[in-house]
């Protein structure tokens, strides 16, 4: 009997769904056009419209024309995307940024303060942007938390550089919220930042790749995110090539990424130059950063043609801050994978910049939401 409700709920949450998103897709829309549309009985489509009209999900428009046939016409519906508000944010080493939208990503408010590990801190920074954004509590539905380090069911299991180590983050900020609060990894936020308003065209299959001071990942497969056993997949930095075995088979686990040590931000600038000045140099065919650069493309390329090979992704997404001087490099990227392999993956720049951990922590908390 418990499988035959669970079946029932899950029903009617997902043709609450499909109702929510065909009246956001296709607004101004009537209830009957709703129901013709997603092919359900006009019974549930009303039952579910006045629940969401309630709720101020969908707002009544107006009566729309007369059909041809001189029928009555009907209401028109239209999505509010002003009746609801999410909270995403993305704790770094220096700064916290933290991003509330509306239910269609329009920012009301974003601000970045001086980072503090401090948690009692963290929780007034975040009062005092609600307050300041000028909405009511009651309409954040919730709230998105990510975390430089490692997480595991709200928990951050290990952040060097907040100094957090088995910190239950996510009950601590569920006690002093009265939404719901998801904790999770920055990186895997960041793509679906990157998913849901930048480069990634709400596509259900991303790679993403923050190359910042180190490297990081994300996946995205079928539209959810791949966490792994230990909530670690897509740790790319640790991805090792025969030579790097050979070269240093006694001990190459003990560095402390190998592929990092190739293509991170940090060991671009061990060559007197910052990242950004290489790219530039590069541009210009300068001697001292064609072989530099070479490297770092072909390294790159090669990490992403293998991963395009295991995952099949639609489009591969480079983010973190040395992204943003890559932009003489991506063509040359996205042929050297095409040349490595047949799969017709696109391969782009991230476009949210520092705001995709928490844009992407909104999105993910609007999806958990809309499955509760």
């Amino acid at each position: 009997m418990d499988n035959v409700k669970g079946s029932l709920e899950l029903i009617k949450r997902m043709n609450r769904s499909l109702v929510l998103e065909t009246v956001k897709n296709f607004q101004p829309i009537s209830r009957a056009q709703v129901a013709k549309k997603l092919k359900l009985s006009k019974t549930t489509v009303v039952a579910i419209v006045n629940d969401l009209v309630e709720r101020k999900l969908l707002t009544e428009l107006g009566e729309g024309a007369s059909s041809k046939g001189g029928g009555r016409p009907g209401m028109m519906l239209g999505f509010n995307p002003k009746s609801a508000y999410g909270i995403g944010v993305d704790i770094g080493g220096t700064k916290i940024q933290v991003i509330i939208t509306d239910l269609i990503g329009e920012i009301v408010l974003a601000k970045k303060i001086e980072t503090t590990n401090k948690v009692d801190e963290l929780i007034s920074i975040i009062k005092d942007c609600i307050q300041e954004a000028g909405i009511s509590a009651e309409k954040v539905i919730g709230m998105g938390i990510g975390v430089p380090g490692t997480t595991r069911n709200g928990t951050v299991v290990l952040a060097k550089s907040l100094g957090w180590q088995n910190l239950d983050l996510e009950s601590i900020l569920k006690s002093q919220f009265h939404f719901p609060v998801f904790v999770k990894n920055d990186v895997q936020y960041a793509s679906m930042g990157e998913r849901w308003l930048g480069s990634g065209d709400n596509s259900n299959n991303i790679f993403f790749i923050a190359i910042g001071t180190g490297i990081g990942s994300a996946i995205i497969c079928d539209g959810s995110l791949v966490t792994g056993q230990q909530n670690r997949a897509g740790e790319i930095c640790y991805l090792t090539s025969r030579d790097d075995f050979i070269h240093d088979h006694v001990n190459v686990l003990g560095k402390s990424s190998v592929f990092e040590e190739k293509v991170s931000g940090s060991s671009l600038s061990r060559h007197e130059y910052s990242p950004e000045e290489l790219f530039i140099l590069y541009s210009k065919r300068s001697p001292e950063a064609v072989p530099v650069i070479k490297d770092f493309i072909i390294d790159l390329s090669v990490a992403i043609a293998n991963v395009i090979s295991l995952l099949n992704p639609e489009f591969v997404i480079i983010g973190g801050g040395v992204s943003d001087s890559m932009g003489v490099v991506i063509d040359e990227i996205q042929s050297t994978v095409a040349k490595i392999t047949p799969t017709q993956t696109k391969v782009r720049l991230a476009t949210l910049g520092g705001q995709a951990g928490a844009l992407g922590a909104i999105a993910y908390t609007f999806e958990r939401v809309e499955q509760s």
